[in-house]
Order: C-alpha cells, then structure tokens, then sequence
C-alpha cells in the first residue's frame, strides 16, 4: 500500500460523497493494478455525526475493499486524524476534509515526485504542496517562500519552522503528505477541534529530517460559512492553549526566540477571533454577556489579547479589534453583534 487517505467526519453528509469520490476517482495510471487497489486506501473516521454521514460511510466501505470505516463518536479533528494514521496501511499518509475534493491525479503526481525525490538517495518525510479554493481553482490559498522540489535538510529545514512561526500558511494537514513513520503522534485521547493542525504540523517538523515542497495546486478547499471553524464553542480557548504551548515548546527547542512576539501576535490574533466568533454567533444577548465576561476573565486572554495584531490578520479581525480595544469595548462588541444578528434575521426573512 503507497498511500492511506484520512477523512475525519462529522456531520458531513452534504459533500461527503463528493469527498469520497474524489479520492476514489484517483488517476491510477501509475498503480501495478488498474482500479489502484493496491496502491491506496481511504480511511473514514465517523466523528460522531448526527445526520446521515454514519450510514454513508458504511456504504462506501461495503461497496469498495479500499474504503474502512472507523466509528468512534466525539473525539475531535486530533484523535480521528491520529486514529485512522494508527490504522493506515500506506507508506504515505494524506488528509482530506469530508466537505473537499482531491485534484483527480493528486496521487500520481505524489508518486511521480517521490519517485523523483527517491533518486536523490533521501526521500524527505515532509511534502508540502499547494490548495486552491474551489471557487477559484487555479490561485494557490497561500505563497510559499520554499524553491519548488528542493530536498531542505537538516539546517536548511529552519525555513520551513520560521514559516510556521510567522503565520498559518503552512498549518493545514490537507497540504501535506507526511511519511507514516513519523505521522502517528499517539495521544489519541487528546481532545483538539480547533488549533489541532498548527499541533500536528509542529510535531512533523520536529520529527522530519528533510522536507520538500511541490509547486502543484493538488487540493480543493471548499469555504463555506457554517463549518466548524465559523462557530463558537468555549473549547476554542481552551483547545489553542494547547496549540500555542506546544508550539512554545518547540521555538525554545529549535531555539527560535526571535519569533516570540510574532507569536504572541497571533495569540492575540486568536483572542480576537474567539470575540468575533462570540458576538457574531447565533446565541442570545444574554448568553453572548455572560460568555464574554468569561472570556475576559480568562488567564490566557489577559496574558495575550493586547499584543498587536500580525500585519496579515483578516480585516474582520482588525475591525473587531477597535471594538475590542476602545473604550466601553464589551457594550460595543455586543451592539454590534446585535446588529449583525438583526440584519442576518431581515436577510433571511427576505430569502
């Protein structure tokens, strides 16, 4: 088996089958058997979802012998990555969120490198590559400073670690195709929702001896309003403690303290959003008050929420930031979520 392709689900029933076929759908003209049986499986991890994702993923792994289906109800993003890895069989591990879409010939084009990287004598345990939004196919997400299939080793993989340092374009695992033996972290009855990819890339870095960046768009994100990452949840805080201390960590291991306030401008960058997220979220005035004094009163918000934004922070950010920062800030922040929430309402009442 080269490749085992990990699809954490939850609640993922409207694109799921989408997500599924694009994987199954792989180019495998470079395969030794013609439906690529052989040469990769796909992983479904059932998250504990409550609508039909449960019963469309054991459609998928009745009909198809490379499709398994793990159910393990709520775990969060870390565990079912971390568990599906522990039950990989491929050399190669990749990532695919349920509600996005491989490029049809990501697969190939992963083998075709490796084989590549593999002449060199050191095939690097970290590949980078490109994603694209599905609404704009062919503009890569991010821009990466790396020289496109240049083996960094050693030393040279400062580069990559003072990227993840700076900002969030290297953070998604579905732009990575990490060697299995260094992909499984254990820990899987850590419980990580939000933060959970700057986690695990973190953690790779750390393990890999060489890394190497493809400049191919090979994944299609899907944006869209009502994920995961658009919600509020009390675990958000909590969840980037640990992120943020972890990757503390690492920076005083690969003794990169020059980055420390870049990286504390990010935690404040991450208070910002958990405020954004609170006042512009669908709970009730009350609710939203109470959650904000505790929000407030957090030790980790306090410690960091006045640090500067970093200079590439989203223009929601930077407007909630005024708001955060001014005078009477909590009554501005709820007004404003309170105004937000009544033109969302006329919105839909107009729809």
């Amino acid at each position: 088996m080269i490749f085992s392709i990990i699809v954490p689900i939850c609640n993922g029933e409207q694109f799921l089958r989408e997500c599924i076929d694009s994987a199954l759908s792989q180019d495998m003209s470079f395969a030794k058997d013609p439906e690529g049986k052989e040469a990769f499986e796909v992983i479904l991890l059932e998250n504990g979802s409550r609508d039909k994702s449960p019963v469309i993923c054991d459609e998928y792994a009745a009909k198809h012998d490379n499709v398994t289906v793990i159910h393990k109800g709520r775990i969060g993003l870390y565990s079912a990555r971390q568990m599906g890895i522990k039950a990989a069989k491929g050399d190669w591990i990749l990532a695919l969120d349920a509600d996005d879409r491989l490029r049809p010939d990501a697969l190939k084009r992963l083998y075709k490198a490796i084989e590549v990287y593999g002449r060199s004598g050191s095939v690097p345990e970290f590949i980078l590559f490109d994603a694209a939004s599905m609404g704009s196919a062919t503009r890569p997400l991010s821009e990466r400073p790396f020289e496109a299939d240049k083996i960094y080793r050693d030393q040279e993989l400062r580069i990559f670690k003072q990227r993840l340092c700076m900002d969030d374009s290297i953070n998604a695992m579905w732009t990575k195709c990490i060697k299995r033996d260094i992909a499984y972290l254990g820990k899987t009855d850590l419980f990580l929702n939000y933060g959970e990819d700057l986690y695990q890339t973190a953690e790779y870095l750390d393990r890999a001896k060489a890394a190497v960046y493809m400049d191919e768009i090979l994944y299609y994100y899907r944006e869209d309003a009502s994920s995961l990452s658009s919600t509020y949840s009390e675990v958000y805080v909590d969840n980037q403690k640990i992120t943020w201390g972890n990757l503390d960590e690492m920076v005083e291991k690969w003794r990169m303290g020059e980055y420390i306030d870049i990286i504390n401008s990010r935690k404040a960058l991450t208070c910002t959003i958990a405020i954004t997220k609170l006042i512009y979220s669908n709970m009730s005035l009350g609710e939203k008050r109470h959650k904000l004094d505790k929000l407030h009163a957090d030790t980790f918000y306090q410690k960091f929420f006045s640090y500067e934004l970093p200079t590439w922070a989203p223009e929601e950010s930077v407007y909630v930031r005024k708001l955060q920062m001014g005078k009477n800030s909590k009554a501005a922040l709820l007004m404003d979520g309170t105004k937000s929430s009544i033109k969302n309402w006329i919105k839909g009442r107009i729809r």
